[in-house]
């Protein structure tokens, strides 16, 4: 039997990656169980990012909001994690630490259990106060290693070191372009599981410029322990690799995950595409491959 992986379903950016968009309160109290169902999901990402600005939109409470979406997945044992900006908190633009350090206490009270904190500058000294915070409020501190192709694998390990050092307790390949090649993500999931054996690494791609799938498999092989997918119709394209397709490839190679129950994930994808109506055009779904050439477009290789 091979070694397991776990996936995370990332339904908070499956939607802000097509379009800006994330259900309503009713629409993910609705979607909620049919996720559950589906039996093959670990952790499941329910908020931050824009989840909370676009629940104001709606003219919904936020904190309601999170509170009752969270709910269900720890009912059913499932982890809920969220995405934050490190200095810039859930905006586009720095927040003062005291108001950065109660908006985790509230997310803990609202019922999210880790932080997935990034800097888009890979710069770790910006990510010591997140990592503290998380742990002030009882949550588990996630740190992002945001990929680009300016940066090596050298500067990732040096990244990671340091915030291994300041506590953090797990590590994301955070590849939000999908820029990241399948032969770079290997030599740096494989160097840092090497070095730290017991941390944890979680993987996340996008499908944009087309190496999402050959990427998520070498990051299998080198030895990251959760892979973030989406669902139908909301997979691909500028969005995630889907579930399904995940799960089938990595069966293939010899990997232990969960089964998924095909029922409930016929009613996710059906509810999607009914929330989706009105809002968010399946088109956005498409690929560019002119993105792969990263080299073209900054003069760098990854």
């Amino acid at each position: 039997m091979g070694r397991e992986i776990k996936f995370s379903l990332v339904y908070r950016d499956m939607w802000q990656s097509s379009g800006k968009y994330v259900p309503t309160v009713a629409q993910l109290k609705e979607v909620a169980p049919a996720i559950i169902d589906m039996g093959c999901f670990d952790r499941v990402e329910t908020n931050g990012g824009a989840f909370e600005q676009v629940n104001l939109l709606f003219g919904e409470n936020p904190n309601k909001a999170v509170r009752e979406w969270t709910a269900p997945f720890h009912k059913a044992g499932i982890q809920t994690h969220m995405l934050e900006r490190g200095l810039n908190a859930l905006r586009m633009n720095p927040v003062p630490a005291d108001v950065r350090e109660l908006m985790y206490k509230v997310k803990k009270a609202q019922g999210t259990d880790i932080s997935r904190s990034f800097c888009g500058l890979n710069d770790h000294r910006n990510l010591l106060p997140s990592i503290e915070y998380a742990h002030k409020a009882g949550m588990i501190s996630q740190v992002a290693l945001s990929i680009s192709p300016v940066q090596t694998i050298e500067y990732y390990l040096d990244f990671a070191d340091k915030v291994i050092e300041y506590g953090c307790d797990e590590l994301c390949i955070k590849d939000m372009s999908g820029v990241g090649k399948p032969a770079f993500m290997a030599e740096l999931i494989s160097s840092i599981k090497k070095q730290y054996p017991a941390v944890p690494v979680q993987y996340h791609t996008h499908g944009g410029p087309g190496f999402a799938p050959d990427s998520i498999l070498e990051a299998a092989r080198a030895g990251v322990d959760y892979i973030d997918v989406a669902a139908e119709p909301l997979a691909w394209g500028k969005g995630h690799p889907e579930v399904a397709f995940v799960r089938n490839m990595l069966v293939g190679d010899g990997f232990l995950v969960k089964d998924m129950d095909s029922d409930a994930y016929n009613e996710v994808k059906l509810l999607n595409q009914k929330y989706m109506t009105g809002f968010l055009d399946s088109g956005l779904q498409t690929a560019d491959t002119l993105l792969s050439d990263s080299a073209l477009l900054t003069g760098c290789n990854l």
